[in-house]
């Protein structure tokens, strides 16, 4: 199936980061409006947000409950970041500082990608981090009100994933182009049920790693880069970025990244017949041991969403077609193999000096009575 290409216009420079305080009562009976929730986005765009079970939280934020987090409170599973890494699935906030902003256009992305054009929140007055953070917590309790009756819920579970303990800032958009995203962080780290921060980005705004590397307090317990591409000519025809610069930007992020003192992921979306050929693992190695990752996470393309309109179902790798793959590119680049969750199509690999090591967080490893090493920060 032919990928439909379009073209994307350059934008300027932009900027981080700013100082604000929050406290964790006031999500208590917050009500969105609808004036705040169209400030930025159309009726339109709303509507079809809602549709797809999101919450919108003020003018530009969103929440949603995830599968698996549903799973979790039903008792029926947990996602593939418990198994490797030891969150909450059922006290996990996946939310979205940006929810429709980003400064690419994945051919992969299941979101609607046509409307992600205004890659600008600079100039305009964004909603303050404790707004966010009240505004998602209230929105995420009246998201999991209609799991309270369900004959195979887990009370307890459903009770205490009223707070959330992780937040996943990721869901949609790209989280870096919210100009506050440190002081978010900062600010989510800082509430007493937190107790990891995990969050998401195309790499795309160096300068906001550069701020992370001076201020300990704005860094994520772990930092995912999505990395597509082994090189120039496949990112510009797989990422698409908004940047003519979009590579280059990514390359000097890694360089930035992999002193962060926090842990690192790259996340590899494998599509079969477009960034899968195995004659570029060397390039793939040299990419990601710029950022020196602890953990390559690689994930089967999923055909849902709007990425249906842009690739095929022939385009989604089976689990055996990328535990083969990671196979592979252990042995070229030294990584190291780990675990897998077969549901999520999804394979764990460590850096080889940790092949050794734990890979679940420390609070985890404490609650679990996990004895030996973690990859601790």
């Amino acid at each position: 199936m032919p990928i439909k290409l379009e073209v994307i216009e350059p934008i300027s420079e932009q900027h981080s980061c700013g100082s604000h305080s929050y406290d964790a009562s006031e999500s208590e009976g917050y009500e969105p409006k609808e004036s705040e929730e169209t400030k930025f986005l159309s009726t339109k765009q709303v509507e079809k947000l809602r549709k797809s079970q999101y919450a919108m939280v003020g003018s530009h934020s969103a929440v949603q409950i995830c599968s698996w987090n549903k799973k979790a409170i039903k008792q029926e599973g947990v996602c593939y970041k418990q198994k490797f890494y030891g969150i909450e699935c059922d006290r996990c906030a996946q939310m979205s500082p940006t929810v429709l902003w980003c400064n690419e256009n994945c051919v992969f992305c299941w979101r609607p990608m046509e409307w992600m054009r205004n890659v600008n929140l600079e100039d305009v007055e964004v909603d303050e981090p404790g707004k966010i953070i009240q505004g998602t917590i209230a929105q995420r309790k009246k998201l999991l009100t209609g799991y309270g009756g369900l004959p195979s819920l887990n009370k307890n579970r459903f009770e205490r994933a009223q707070l959330p303990s992780h937040w996943a800032v990721s869901l949609s958009g790209e989280p870096t182009l919210y100009p506050k995203i440190c002081e978010l962080i900062a600010e989510i780290k800082g509430l007493p049920d937190t107790k990891s921060v995990f969050l998401v980005t195309n790499a795309q705004k160096t300068d906001v790693f550069e701020k992370m590397s001076a201020n300990p307090s704005y860094l994520p317990s772990q930092l995912y880069v999505s990395i597509d591409a082994p090189n120039e000519e496949h990112f510009n025809r797989i990422n698409r970025a908004s940047h003519k610069n979009g590579w280059q930007r990514l390359l000097d992020s890694l360089e930035i990244i992999s002193r962060l003192d926090t842990r690192k992921v790259v996340r590899i979306t494998l599509i079969k017949d477009l960034n899968d050929d195995t004659k570029y693992l060397r390039d793939w190695s040299e990419v990601i041991w710029k950022m020196k990752p602890e953990f390559l996470e690689i994930k089967s393309y999923m055909h849902i969403g709007d990425s249906r309109s842009r690739l095929g179902r022939e385009n989604m790798p089976t689990f055996e077609q990328i535990e083969e793959w990671t196979k592979k590119f252990c042995e070229v680049s030294g990584y190291h193999y780990k675990d897998f969750s077969r549901p999520s199509r999804i394979t764990l690999s460590v850096r080889p000096d940790l092949k050794e090591k734990n890979t679940k967080l420390e609070f985890a490893r404490k609650e679990l009575g996990i004895q030996g090493e973690g990859i601790d920060f």
